[in-house]
């Protein structure tokens, strides 16, 4: 139903909620009829009131006509909306507010997350780039907590087409590796930057890497060889957020040096880890995330 219908699923009184506030398109509203909570009916006639079909289904229905693991008592079809690439870009480079960009990051919780971070760190999006897990996947949506609703998110064949599209708005490309990256408090982040996110698995392709302004490690203690892809893009996020808050930062996307960093990453520690390999010295700057 997803790709054929431009349409996919909100489960439960909450999200129902939020989306109904947020403006989203709410094309039928399902609710088991032996459904009693409060929230439930509260949802309902939101719905009602802002013209949604309400349709009633027997008890225990939703559990076995949906795939979303633990359906709740209601569950509502809305419609699919993704924003243009450069829409997006514009926005960044308009208020100076960081995106979070996804390539190839494969799990749907790590995409929903993201998304969230997104907002809770006041960014002007996310671009999920590649092959990422789908947005509108029950799991991505619950994931988000609303967040998907509010976030402007626009999709990019490879990276390549987004740099090229970036450089038109003035947007850097900050990637996040696994080692021999500057410290994300020693980049200037509180512009419009794009924070790149490689995949759970490899992190960023060299080839990715290559095509960053800026790269990022982020330094970490203890045994710990890398961080989950959604850790450490909230942590690079929300440096983000600080040194905007704080009006603060080293100089124009640049490490104190004002070098360019070295585009090497260890693709098999992939997200900004800290923890250099085994054998090999640590890394002046510490590294990305995983």
């Amino acid at each position: 139903m997803r790709s054929d219908e431009g349409a996919y699923l909100v489960d439960g009184p909450v999200l129902v909620a939020e989306a109904l506030a947020a403006g989203v398109e709410l094309r039928s509203l399902y609710v088991e009829v032996d459904a009693t909570r409060p929230a439930v009916h509260r949802v309902v006639d939101e719905a009602r009131r802002a013209g949604v079909r309400v349709r009633e289904v027997v008890p225990g229905a939703l559990a076995k006509v949906l795939d979303l693991g633990s359906p709740q008592s209601l569950v509502a079809v809305a419609s699919q909306q993704l924003q243009p690439l450069d829409g997006v870009l514009a926005a960044a480079s308009a208020t100076g507010r960081p995106l979070m960009v996804l390539v190839d990051v494969a799990d749907p919780g790590n995409v929903g997350t993201l998304v969230r971070t997104a907002e809770a760190a006041g960014g002007a999006g996310c671009v999920l780039v590649g092959s990422c897990a789908d947005l509108f996947n029950p799991k991505t949506v619950r994931a988000t907590a609303g967040a998907l609703f509010r976030v402007p998110v626009a999709t990019a064949a490879d990276l390549a087409s987004l740099q090229r599209a970036a450089r038109a708005h003035d947007v850097t490309l900050v990637g996040t590796v696994g080692d021999r990256g500057s410290s994300p408090e020693s980049v200037v982040l509180a512009g419009s930057v794009a924070i790149v996110i490689g995949s759970e698995a490899h992190g960023l392709p060299a080839d990715a890497v290559a095509l960053c302004d800026r790269l990022v490690t982020i330094p970490m203690d203890g045994g710990v060889e890398s961080l989950n892809a959604a850790v450490a893009g909230s942590v690079v996020a929300f440096e983000a957020a600080r040194q905007r808050r704080a009006g603060s930062g080293p100089g124009p996307a640049q490490d104190r040096s004002g070098r360019r960093t070295t585009a090497v990453g260890h693709n098999d520690d992939p997200v900004a880890t800290g923890r250099p390999p085994s054998g090999r010295p640590a890394p002046e700057h510490g590294s990305p995330t995983r």
